[in-house]
């Protein structure tokens, strides 16, 4: 038979076998030509053409049952048809192609570079030699294209993919539209330019990409073969742009595309794609394809919405792919690759470590027998230390991340230094150790891997997919320098990074959830070491985030950790803004992370929870809290190997504990565990440790309170002994000195009560004043060391007392000083000094008084009351003086209120959680005490400067009497202390010495009762016709506060000034709230207090000063303005009825204004905030007549009701009036105090008076809204019946109370209204 007969008889086997895929008809046509091949002598014109079909034999049975043998088969006999041809030959073309795509093949299965290169550089031999015209030249650009992409996904040559697209498009010009291979090139241009995408980040190449794949998607039947690829490789690049940019439009597309349904019902397009799968043979040639992909755009989706279906039918169709591809398939890498994310991902959400063992095992066979210079080598590597690393953070194990960094060293040695995949595994090398460092620690170390991830930046463009990795992964390593190394410069370059990751991160990306709990738990630490507000609002927001994510997917293994960073955040805030709920909510999130069956951080969650648990004691002394936090501490105590550092704290926080316990308990072995568990500290704790002094003064702490239990001499030397070691271990100005010195007055006071050795009391009061001086202590802390010495000099009558008071009054007003918002000086007082010491300035008076030295009691009388009355005047006063004298004025002004600012920042946003590392402990409390210090002393420096101006020597120092008895210019002040030992009267006049009038008819006790049966009068008397019953209640009220205080005052003060002189009372305590004005005998023949003197009040001596010196030069030039404001329809939310006779009264008013004044009214609907307060700025004299409220929470809330909202207290003090004289206040409660801090005087008629009005008629209950207007009538009557003058204010409501018909307007009406001011 000849050649000619067998070749046709092959081909028609070969025929039919391409439409029947019978095995019997390819097997046939393989043994007929091989028969006739080996049967060939050597040189025969028929050898080339036998081998070149037995070529094409061999390579349609691989194309069926991809088989290696065939693959080698098909080079071998297609490689000897080139050796017998020549560049010119009319079959060289042909051959190149076929054996350069074999080849390729080849290169792809086995990793033999060598097969790569030759077939690039027979395919560009034949470029070159291959005629434009030539009907071969497409193919051959065709798979040269291919080839030399397939070099670059091995090395990484960005020339060759520009190559390779350009090749493509070249070929893509001979294979017009009508072309049979028109659709397949469009779509292997737009695989190629998807590839650049993907590497560079260039969305133009994403959009040409896809506008390729589109029309090829358009020309392709979907029974081609070609139509599942082209779908596929549309969906794998939608998702990577969803997967870059949080395209859910495109992440859903992607899923459409692979399941081959309508883009916009995703639900139908994937039942359709089910029924695709149902129509096609199992043995489709792209099934595992198609199934892989889907698989993996289900898993993207999974990640979003976190439906377990998606993740479940994932895993089914990536089993179905495995089924189609065994070991032997040259496919079979990429899809195990998918495999594994599956795993991985499902251990994550159901936390099975089953999973992850899996995924281990089959990654690691696999890579043992895939050949290292395989395509699919790296990436499979990159699998394997990812199931690595995943599973390290469960089980702990280092030797997963040792495996790591030798298959990365291992495979680096062959990857040259620009290859993309030098890149990926430099990150997976880096990351692993960075696990590492945190599991071991080692500084150097750490250094390393900073420089490695930012030597891996530098090879990034900021597109690329790998670069918000490394961001975040840098970040934490930046942080963990800056947690040993205490430099903000890491802790800032943290924050920005994370940030930055995070923009690179939408919801559904991979590193999402990694890349915000890693900028929340930043911002945490950077709250936690410098205290900025709005760094634990924003990780609140956050970390929230991080748990509602998780939601989804309760357990997936970050869950509890999510949890833990949430609670421990919520803490945070718990600290700075004392809200007791916060601490439920942490102790409850805490519970659930510890109780998560996936959590692989317990101990240190255990940690947070016992710290929390015992903070919610000190809040609640629920004794179930502190048991339960012992508990606690002991169960994590032996998760902790004794030299780790957490095993420090562990035990000294359990002994704080047990301590605690002792105190409420009162049992010895609490108190001797505790000492127990402080020993150890100092035992484990290496010489040098920074909580070395720390330690020794718990135990000194401990030992003393075992000393005095046991009245043990030899203990009581012990703990001071402690003592003195600790403050060797201590560098100098320490802020800790402050403790030390703390410990030693209570030690030393409870060995006098021992052994009755007067010299340790004195040494205890030493103590005491070393603690009120302490170094690079915030003001509040010294503070309560000066209360504490004033307690104990009172408690021993010891001879300190009064200095101890003065020191107290002194640190007061710079402790509120140092506080920067008018809100937080009354929040420090009412929940820091007044809570524990209500009557600190009466008492510090009653100490002057017994001491004898009148002058220093009225000196603290005046320095501790109207704190925040008498620091913003002089603020605003002083400062505004000062920035007008000249430029160093103004100078010296702005850094005293950028100092005053700072230092206010530094008091309230102290750390609120200690730090993670002792280091970083030391550096912060070093840090901070001695940036407190210098700030401080910057402050005092400015300060000084500032007295040395002229007219300035008393800048932020109190008055000294000489200055304070000028407000007695114009008639005696009286001032009635009332205080727990004493109560008393000074009275102050303007050339003589102060004088002392005993009370010894009142007590404290007995003018608070009187204060509350006073109040009680008009609630109880409230009702229509009750007028005659309200005044018959008030009488004795009245009586018994004449009698008990005003009785012998007056008879003093007659030998002083004549009846119907001017006396100005200045009250304290519980007195602010009695109507001393009122006061009398109210017997027969026997004159009451307005029948004697025209009263006035202060509420302090630098008030009334102030009250006089205003304005006096405007008042004598300008032309007196008045204005009446009246509303009486306020804003519907401020739940008021509306007042009917408002308007009569504004009416009355405006025609007693005599024609001297010029008149205006705001009412109605003009009678709004924004035209009140432009009516106080712009008029000397103001009626006001509308709601009035006292806002007993919030007392700088307190407001007059206006048609659109409440003119608040805080609004007036703001308005700065130009030229203010005289207010007259006509609505309710206007003159009532804060019954929590009556010394401060805080309510409408003293913000009127510190805005500048010298004086202010106000209220001290409710007016009745038609009786109000006669005493109005009467008033004005009297006030213009002369001279215009404000100063004669007093004496018109004196004479008006007294003149008006007293059928109309019952007695509590005829006093309600009281003067303020000059």
């Amino acid at each position: 038979m000849d050649w000619e007969m067998l070749n046709d008889q092959a081909e028609n086997l070969m025929s039919n076998y391409e439409q029947t895929h019978r095995g019997e008809d390819i097997e046939e046509a393989i043994r007929i030509l091989s028969a006739w091949y080996s049967g060939l002598p050597f040189g025969s014109q028929n050898h080339a053409a036998c081998a070149n079909s037995l070529g094409f034999a061999f390579y349609m049975r691989l194309q069926h049952l991809n088989s290696i043998a065939d693959l080698e088969q098909a080079v071998h006999y297609w490689s000897i048809v080139l050796e017998s041809s020549t560049s010119g030959s009319p079959h060289y073309v042909p051959v190149v192609v076929n054996l350069g795509g074999m080849l390729r093949r080849r290169f792809e299965c086995h990793g033999k570079f060598e097969d790569i290169e030759q077939a690039i550089m027979m395919y560009s031999v034949a470029t070159s030699s291959c005629p434009p015209d030539s009907p071969y030249r497409h193919n051959l650009l065709n798979n040269y294209a291919l080839a030399v992409f397939s070099r670059f996904e091995q090395t990484g040559d960005p020339q060759d993919l520009d190559l390779s697209i350009q090749t493509h498009q070249e070929c893509l010009s001979l294979r017009p539209p009508g072309h049979s291979s028109h659709c397949l090139t469009l779509s292997n241009l737009a695989f190629a330019i998807c590839a650049r995408y993907l590497h560079r980040g260039n969305m133009d190449d994403f959009t040409s990409a896809m506008a390729y794949h589109s029309r090829a998607l358009e020309l392709c039947s979907p029974s081609s073969p070609s139509y599942p690829t082209i779908l596929m490789t549309m969906g794998l690049l939608l998702r990577y742009s969803f997967q870059c940019n949080g395209d859910l439009q495109n992440l859903n597309t992607a899923i459409n595309f692979y399941s081959n349904g309508d883009i916009n019902d995703l639900k139908y397009s994937i039942e359709l794609y089910t029924n695709s799968l149902a129509n096609q043979s199992s043995t489709h040639a792209h099934r595992f394809s198609t199934l892989r992909g889907l698989a993996i755009a289900l898993m993207s989706r999974f990640k979003v919405y976190g439906v377990p279906e998606d993740l479940d039918l994932a895993i089914t169709h990536i089993a179905s792919s495995m089924a189609l591809c065994g070991p032997s398939h040259p496919e079979h890498i990429p899809v195990l690759m998918v495999w594994i994310n599956c795993l991985i991902l499902r251990y994550k959400t159901r936390g099975n470590i089953a999973d992850l063992d899996d995924a281990v095992k089959h990654s690691e066979a696999a890579v043992c027998v895939c050949p290292r210079k395989s395509a699919n080598y790296i990436p499979l590597l990159t699998h394997v230390n990812n199931a690595l690393s995943t599973r390290f953070s469960w089980r702990r194990d280092v030797r997963d991340l040792k495996k790591i960094i030798d298959y990365c060293d291992l495979a680096l040695r062959d990857v040259p230094g620009r290859h993309i995949f030098n890149q990926v595994l430099a990150m997976d090398r880096a990351d692993a150790l960075l696990q590492r460092y945190f599991h071991e620690g080692g500084m150097d170390t750490l250094e390393h891997i900073i420089s490695f991830y930012r030597d891996i930046m530098q090879d990034l463009s900021r597109g690329h997919q790998a670069f918000p990795r490394v961001l975040f992964r840098l970040a934490s390593a930046l942080q963990a320098r800056f947690e040993q190394g205490g430099n903000i410069d890491d802790l800032n370059c943290t924050v920005n990074h994370y940030r930055t990751a995070c923009e690179m991160c939408p919801p559904g990306q991979d590193d999402h959830c990694v890349t915000f709990s890693g900028l929340g738990n930043a911002l945490m630490l950077r709250y936690q070491v410098f205290g900025p507000l709005d760094d634990l609002n924003e990780c609140l927001v956050h970390l929230a985030h991080i748990v509602e994510t998780h939601a989804l997917a309760t357990y997936h293994p970050d869950y509890p950790n999510g949890l833990a960073n949430f609670a421990s955040a919520i803490f945070a805030r718990f600290q700075n803004q004392h809200d007791i709920t916060d601490l439920d909510i942490t102790v409850n999130y805490l519970q659930a992370a510890w109780d998560h069956p996936n959590q692989s951080e317990g101990r240190h969650i255990l940690i947070s929870l016992a710290t929390v648990l015992s903070a919610r004691y000190n809040e609640h002394e629920d004794i179930n809290d502190l048991q339960e936090s012992i508990k606690v501490f002991e169960t994590a105590l032996p998760m902790f190997a004794s030299n780790h550092p957490h095993a420090i704290h562990l035990h000294q926080n359990l002994a704080l504990s047990l301590q605690m316990m002792y105190i409420k308990q009162q049992t010895i072995e609490d108190l001797n565990a505790a000492i127990a568990h402080f020993e150890t500290c100092l035992t484990i704790s290496p010489e040098g440790h920074p909580d070395l002094p720390l330690a020794l003064i718990f135990l000194a702490s401990c030992r003393h309170m075992r000393a005095k239990a046991g009245k043990d001499d030899d203990g009581f030397r012990n703990a001071l002994l402690l003592l003195s070691k600790a403050s060797e271990k201590m560098p100098e100005a320490h802020p800790w000195f402050f403790s030390i010195y703390h410990l030693y007055t209570t030690i030393f006071e409870d060995y006098y009560s021992l052994t009755k050795d007067a010299s340790f009391l004195e040494k205890a009061f030493q103590y005491h004043q070393l603690a009120c001086s302490a170094p690079g202590i915030h003001t509040w802390d010294q503070l309560t060391a000066a209360l504490c010495w004033r307690t104990d000099a009172d408690k021993f009558h010891h001879t300190s007392a009064l200095e101890a008071y003065k020191t107290s009054i002194k640190l007061l007003d710079r402790h509120i000083m140092a506080t920067p918002t008018v809100s937080g000086r009354y929040k420090a007082l009412l929940e820091g000094i007044l809570r524990d010491t209500p009557s600190l300035a009466a008492d510090a008076t009653t100490c002057a008084i017994s001491a004898g030295n009148l002058e220093l009691a009225v000196e603290l009388s005046e320095q501790g009351r109207g704190l925040l009355w008498s620091q913003m005047s002089r603020f605003r006063a002083t400062i505004n003086d000062l920035q007008v004298v000249d430029d160093e004025g103004r100078r010296l002004a702005d850094e005293f209120e950028l100092l005053s600012t700072e230092l206010g920042r530094r008091q309230s946003d102290s750390p609120a959680i200690r730090p993670a590392t002792a280091t970083l402990r030391r550096t912060q409390q070093e840090e901070q005490a001695c940036q407190y210090r210098q700030i401080s002393s910057q402050w005092d420096a400015v300060v000084s400067k500032i007295r040395q101006k002229q007219g300035f020597a008393y800048f932020l120092t109190p008055m000294p009497f000489k200055e304070l008895r000028a407000a007695a210019v114009s008639g005696p002040i009286v001032i009635i202390n009332a205080s727990i030992k004493r109560c008393d009267v000074i009275i102050i006049t303007k050339d003589r010495p102060p004088r002392l009038i005993p009370l010894p008819d009142a007590s404290l006790g007995g003018i608070a009762t009187l204060s509350g049966d006073f109040r009680n009068v008009p609630r109880n008397t409230a009702g229509v016709g009750e007028e005659k019953m309200r005044e018959k209640q008030l009488i004795p009220v009245f009586r018994r506060l004449w009698d008990a205080v005003l009785a012998p005052v007056v008879e003093v003060l007659l030998t002083i000034v004549s009846k119907g002189s001017r006396v100005w009372w200045c009250p304290t305590s519980k007195l602010t709230s009695l109507p001393i004005h009122a006061a009398g005998p109210y017997r027969k023949g026997a004159s009451n207090m307005p029948n004697i003197y025209i009263s006035s009040y202060t509420p302090t001596l630098s008030a009334l000063i102030r009250s006089r010196r205003q304005n006096a030069s405007k008042v004598a030039s300008n032309t007196p303005s008045f204005v009446s404001i009246g509303q009486s329809k306020p804003n519907s939310g401020s739940g008021e009825k509306e007042l009917k006779a408002v308007g009569a009264e504004l009416e009355l008013v405006k025609s007693l204004v005599p024609v001297s004044m010029t008149c205006s009214e705001v009412s109605g609907d003009e009678g709004t905030v924004s035209g009140a307060i432009q009516a106080l700025k712009t008029n000397s004299w103001v009626h006001l007549a509308c709601h009035g409220k006292q806002d007993f929470l919030q007392p700088f809330d307190s407001s007059f009701a206006l048609r659109d909202k409440p003119l608040r207290l805080s609004d007036i003090i703001q308005a700065e009036p130009e030229n203010p004289e005289f207010a007259f206040l006509s609505a309710c409660h206007t003159a009532v105090g804060d019954k929590n801090a009556p010394d401060e005087v805080i309510h409408l008629a003293a913000g009127m008076q510190f805005s500048g009005f010298r004086g202010v008629i106000g209220t001290m209950w409710a007016v009745d809204d038609n009786t109000a207007r006669h005493m109005v009538k009467e008033f004005y009557e009297a006030m213009f019946s002369g001279k215009i003058d404000c100063m004669n204010a007093a004496r018109a409501l004196n004479k008006a109370s007294k003149a008006v018909d007293k059928d109309k307007v019952p007695m509590d009406q005829r006093v309600v209204f009281i003067h303020i001011g000059a």
